[in-house]
């Protein structure tokens, strides 16, 4: 019998190829998310720090000081909003490619089982053709024990 061969092997191997590279992308936009969210929480633990030493001073103030600080407060609110609004975008780019890794699972294991049925049935044809042969070696081994067995006995005792 001709030895197992899968006429989508190609075809298979780009599929598993794609794949990786869908892996990849998804693991760059997790990582991407993960950066800015762990930059939003730094943001946010030096705003907290800086409102916490501040915000029990006394004494007297200038309106520069006092509008200096209240900008800043402004702006690091301000950059924190932009940081949040960038994760929301990184989570969606996050899970927008992890849809198309997905789908490039399924298409690789659509392939896969069509390999592996195809395999079975290679197998159980290659079991049949082997008990065929099997089964003919037999007949013709019992064949020439009936022909043995017919030719040892002598003449005269028949």
């Amino acid at each position: 019998m001709e030895r197992f061969v899968f006429r989508l092997e190609n075809v298979l191997r780009l599929r598993k190829k794609i794949e990786e590279g869908k892996e990849l992308e998804f693991s760059r936009k997790k990582a991407e998310l993960v950066k800015v969210e762990n930059e939003i929480k730094d943001t946010e633990k030096k705003f907290g720090t800086f409102i916490h030493e501040n915000s029990h001073i006394e004494g007297t103030f200038t309106v520069f000081e006092i509008v200096a600080v209240d900008n800043y407060i402004h702006k690091v609110r301000g950059k924190i909003k932009q940081l949040n609004g960038r994760r929301v975008e990184r989570e969606q780019q996050a899970i927008e490619a992890l849809d198309v890794l997905k789908e490039v699972r399924k298409s690789r294991k659509v392939i896969e089982n069509l390999k592996e049925r195809k395999l079975e049935r290679y197998l159980e044809d290659l079991e049949r053709e082997e008990n065929a042969d099997i089964d003919d070696v037999s007949q013709k081994i019992r064949l020439n024990r009936e022909r043995l067995t017919i030719e040892d006995i002598p003449m005269e005792e028949m």
